[in-house]
């Protein structure tokens, strides 16, 4: 992949993981003001914990996945597939910037 589209593509994968980090910080500070609320798991506040811990943990797990691909960027990598080493295809790329896997090697 040429040095430009891997500019563009390190682009977009900065700005999606600041808008996630920016997400994180904001269920961060929803979690700390429920600090108090009550353990009845049927209650609206226990769900929309439970609900905020998951939108957390993926939050961070496309964090991991999009800092590879930015690691893959520095090292001249990303656009290769990590299993087979052939290219991915643009389609995918625009679709999930962060993938390592070509269509064929997908989970």
């Amino acid at each position: 992949m040429e040095t430009s589209e891997q500019n563009k593509y390190k682009q977009i994968l900065t700005a999606r993981r600041d808008e996630l980090m920016q997400r994180l910080e904001k269920i961060e500070v929803k979690f700390t003001k429920s600090g108090d609320a009550p353990l009845d798991s049927d209650s609206p506040p226990v769900r929309n914990l439970a609900t905020l811990q998951e939108k957390d943990e993926l939050a961070e797990s496309e964090i991991k996945a999009i800092n590879a691909a930015l690691e893959r960027v520095q090292q001249g990598h990303f656009g290769s597939c990590v299993m087979c080493g052939d290219d991915i295809d643009q389609p995918r790329l625009d679709a999930v910037p962060h993938t390592p896997f070509c269509s064929d090697h997908a989970p």
